[in-house]
């Protein structure tokens, strides 16, 4: 008997040590993710504020429901965040490396930098002119012209009432469309031939 008492003891033991284990074990996987929820590094995009879009020169409106619209002509500087929908009245040159947290419209033409992030889709009432590795993820519809870099993803399809030009390693999920006398032109990466030998080099 009381080697049955000895044995369920130091069962009772290990069982009470494995689920101590397992409890320390999840803890120390999940408390790294809820600390950066808690606390996060990045905040991600920013609000934009009035002051630093007056300092480039442009007026801004704000909407309920998260939308700004820029009157006037604009050009974005390397960098810049903004987590609401955009709207601009007029030509727009993003530089490289921004980020909209949603859609972006353009009443006029649109040159959008390397390296930019369009989380929603892009609309142009003029040409549009994305340079290379943009990530669009909605659609880009555009009343002129349509050309694409480089490495450019969008999620969404390409329509344009003008003639589309890309690369041949861009990847667009919804298709492409061109206007009714428009052409799609899918351009060749340039193959560039390394030497192969200290020798080749001259």
């Amino acid at each position: 008997m009381e080697v049955a008492l000895d044995l369920f003891d130091d069962a009772l033991v290990l069982l009470l040590m494995m689920l101590l284990a397992l409890v320390g074990f999840v803890l120390a996987l999940f408390v790294p993710s809820i600390w950066e929820v808690l606390k996060p590094k990045d905040k991600g995009p920013r609000k934009v504020k009035d002051a630093t879009l007056e300092k480039l020169g442009v007026k801004v409106r704000r909407f309920d429901g998260g939308l700004v619209r820029l009157l006037g002509d604009l050009s974005l500087p390397d960098g810049f965040e903004v987590e609401e929908s955009v709207v601009v009245e007029g030509r727009l040159s993003v530089g490289e490396r921004c980020h909209f947290g949603k859609g972006l419209k353009v009443l006029g033409d649109v040159v959008v930098g390397c390296g930019v992030v369009i989380d929603e889709s892009l609309v142009a009432e003029g040409d549009v002119n994305v340079l290379d590795e943009v990530v669009i993820g909605g659609s880009v519809d555009a009343c002129g012209d349509v050309k694409l870099g480089e490495r450019v993803f969008v999620g969404g399809s390409v329509v344009s009432g003008g003639n589309v030009e890309l690369f041949e390693n861009c990847e667009v999920v919804g298709g492409v469309l061109a206007g009714e006398r428009g052409v799609v032109r899918v351009l060749r990466v340039p193959w560039v031939e390394f030497p192969s030998a200290v020798e080749d080099v001259g």
